[in-house]
């Protein structure tokens, strides 16, 4: 049975090999998808992921103690980051879909993802993702919320 960090190199490894052309920031990582380590002092797009779950539920009895299927609902926030200006909010939202098309109906023996929507933001001042370190004042976003769940048994 896959753990929490079978899931996150799961749900990574989708963006990872995606080759889309935005620099990928995550939660905790000191460095970008391109070994950036700081936010460039000009804007330019980046996206900024956050693998946030809740508490499992059980969803089955098995063959008695430590045979109880468990399953873990989670979300995966991609907050897309474009540069403020005229058309920022049309082009945060076209990068948004380029990310949630690659989860939509996604499966493998890890993790199964239910839904994957995008959220217009807005200005990237009104927010502070969990984790980002960096002012974004001088971005729009969207967001991409990707909803999925595993499974455990214990």
């Amino acid at each position: 049975m896959p753990s929490i960090t079978d899931v996150y190199a799961s749900l990574k490894a989708i963006l990872d090999v995606a080759g889309l052309s935005l620099p990928i920031r995550w939660r905790g990582d000191d460095t970008d998808s391109t070994g950036a380590d700081a936010l460039p002092d000009t804007p330019t797009p980046f996206l900024f992921c956050n693998l946030e779950t809740d508490p499992g539920d059980i969803a089955g009895f098995g063959g008695g103690r430590g045979a109880n299927l468990y399953r873990n609902p989670g979300y995966l926030y991609v907050y897309v980051f474009v540069p403020r200006g005229d058309g920022s909010e049309p082009l945060a939202l076209e990068h948004g879909e380029s990310v949630a098309v690659l989860y939509r109906s996604y499966r493998d023996s890890v993790v199964s993802v239910f839904a994957a929507s995008v959220v217009a933001g807005g200005a990237g001042g009104t927010l502070a993702p969990p984790g980002l370190n960096s002012a974004v004042n001088a971005y729009s976003y969207a967001l991409v919320e990707v909803l999925f769940h595993y499974d455990q048994v214990g």
